[in-house]
């Protein structure tokens, strides 16, 4: 069976990191090495690192360059076939390691391998009370790539790949402040298969401690802006350099225009749900202006989607000029109209979810914008 390498990067946490070290030398299959690197700690990193002995390395990166630079340094210097990337405020479960390598080793042909996880919170006590995975999608193999472009549901801590594919794929950003981690996953997906399981493998600490770097930190209240701004500058990059095919399963070739316009339907509902919608509504355009019959169960299914990020949908409510672009869709014929309309049935989702949480003016709001999606202009 492969050797992993377990690499936790970490800065100012030395309490956290003990309880995430804990967790990783409790593996009932454990890594042949770990390699803490400290992004220059000021705290008791060191020392607490320092105290579990072998097989703990501890790495000190003095500058405070950033999470991406740490974990290209530990990539670097990583010994093992396997590279398992956690978090240091999170907890892996007792057999997340042996798990996830048991899935690699039963498909050889895959880059990776990946596990769900658990929200959890602490009191002052260390009582500890789990709540939900938060966004999850259960789906096939070859729709791994499709599914985590449309959302990052699948974490560092839940997933192991092999040192080979990094290698291939080539270093994290270390320009983006956050959601390092989303792109390197885009890029792995992009390059190989992977295999999943729905049993936890780690759970996922929420706590309102500071993120990022020394230089540019920042409290929880900012995380969902700044993970949605590096998201649109990663996607609007992404745009020129991925292929539309890539858009369909894993595997199938777009020999047709049924293929192209289902492609089209994908790649736009990705980039709605980035809020980027000066990408997404020329796709539906074009999707619209395709023809090919009546759209398809899977191709209804992923346009009711594009009001469906974890992030939620203020562009809807906030730019005035969104409905009317979405509603120019009638004119994309035979089949803007269609598309128009699914979008439209999605967008009742947030209705439904709004009004059962006592948001009602919210929910009324975003009513009158179903309304005038589909009004005739």
């Amino acid at each position: 069976m492969e050797a992993t390498t377990a690499i936790i990067p970490t800065f100012n946490r030395a309490t956290l990191l003990k309880a995430c070290l804990d967790a990783v030398m409790a593996q009932t299959l454990p890594p042949a090495e770990i390699l803490v690197v400290d992004d220059g700690s000021s705290d008791d990193t060191a020392a607490i690192a320092q105290s579990f002995g072998e097989p703990v390395t501890f790495v000190w990166k003095p500058e405070n360059s950033g999470k991406a630079r740490s974990l290209n340094l530990a990539l670097e210097r990583a010994q093992h076939a396997l590279i398992w990337v956690i978090d240091d405020d999170d907890i892996v479960e007792p057999d997340a390691l042996e798990k996830l390598t048991w899935l690699l080793r039963d498909r050889p042909e895959a880059g990776f391998s990946y596990g769900r996880h658990l929200r959890f919170s602490e009191d002052e006590t260390g009582q500890r009370t789990l709540g939900d995975t938060g966004y999850w999608c259960t789906c096939a193999p070859d729709d791994f790539l499709t599914a985590t472009l449309e959302d990052f549901f699948v974490h560092q801590p839940g997933m192991l790949a092999r040192k080979a594919l990094y290698d291939e794929v080539g270093p994290f950003d270390e320009s983006l402040m956050r959601s390092q981690d989303y792109d390197m996953l885009v890029r792995l997906a992009r390059a190989a298969p992977c295999i999943g399981t729905e049993d936890v493998v780690f759970l996922q600490r929420q706590h309102e401690g500071l993120r990022g770097e020394a230089s540019r930190q920042f409290g929880a209240a900012e995380r969902d802006a700044k993970w949605m701004a590096y998201d649109a500058r990663i996607f609007r990059t992404l745009f020129a350099d991925i292929e539309l095919d890539e858009f369909l399963p894993r595997g199938h070739a777009m020999e047709t225009k049924l293929d192209e316009r289902r492609a089209l339907i994908q790649r736009g509902v990705v980039y709605a749900r980035k809020s980027l919608w000066d990408l997404a509504v020329p796709d539906f355009e074009l999707a619209g202006e395709s023809g090919g019959g009546p759209l398809s169960a899977d191709e209804v299914a992923i346009l009711r989607r594009a009001f469906a990020s974890k992030y939620g949908c203020a562009d809807i409510l906030e730019d005035k000029t969104l409905i009317d672009r979405l509603r120019r869709l009638k004119l994309a014929e035979p089949g803007g109209g269609e598309i128009l309309s699914e979008l439209a049935r999605g967008l009742r989702w947030r209705v439904r979810e709004a009004a059962q949480s006592g948001a009602y003016r919210r929910a009324a709001h975003l009513a009158g914008r179903v309304v005038s999606m589909t009004l005739a202009k």
